[in-house]
């Protein structure tokens, strides 16, 4: 990139503003590449960014309706929702076989960003069968108040914050649904590093 007169630092900046703006996130590394490529006329500079995380590995995890007893609140005692107000579950998977998600949702925003919705902070453990095959995922979502989980039809998208076992150094996020019928779908989608 130095002999097409562009320096590192700019190069540098480019990218740290392209990331600012969502460009160069997610999956869209190819076209950071291809853009970068045009930029600066580097091949290597391209290679080395799509061979960067272009594909993502998938997986999913199912579970059934979430009952009630499955989840114990722990209120701080002040009328309403409240910050710190939060909900600890273990919900066993229809698949894989013998996963389970385990986890606590703590309330951080109530009336956010609406009256009648809060905010919640997830600590999920998600155990793909062995239980040293563990994925955690962290990140906010927003709830109705009035509900235990998330509304039926809803898609919530948070970040994998790591993995241990087969998952090590798991990077990404993961897509969760609740279905209109009750059940669960959280599609994974990470690269391991």
């Amino acid at each position: 990139y130095s002999q097409e007169g562009v320096t590192r630092a700019q190069l540098l900046r480019w990218v740290r503003s392209a990331r600012q703006r969502g460009f160069a996130y997610r999956n869209t590394a190819g076209i950071a590449a291809v853009g970068l490529h045009g930029f600066i006329g580097g091949v290597a500079v391209a290679v080395s960014l799509a061979s960067g995380g272009v594909t993502y590995q998938t997986v999913e995890f199912t579970h059934a309706e979430v009952d009630p007893t499955q989840v114990t609140v722990l209120d701080t005692g002040v009328d309403g929702s409240t910050p710190g107000d939060e909900r600890f579950f273990i919900i066993p998977a229809t698949s894989p076989a013998g996963g389970l998600m385990t986890g606590s949702l703590t309330v951080v925003a109530p009336d956010m960003p609406e009256i009648g919705q809060e905010i919640r902070q997830s600590n999920l453990v998600f155990q793909f069968g062995a239980v040293d095959d563990q994925m955690v995922v962290g990140g906010v979502a927003i709830y109705e108040i009035a509900d235990p989980t998330i509304s039926l039809g809803k898609v919530v998208t948070r970040p994998i914050l790591g993995g241990s076992g087969k998952y090590k150094g798991a990077r990404g996020w993961v897509e969760t649904t609740h279905n209109e019928d009750g059940t669960w779908v959280h599609v994974f989608r990470f690269n391991l590093n």
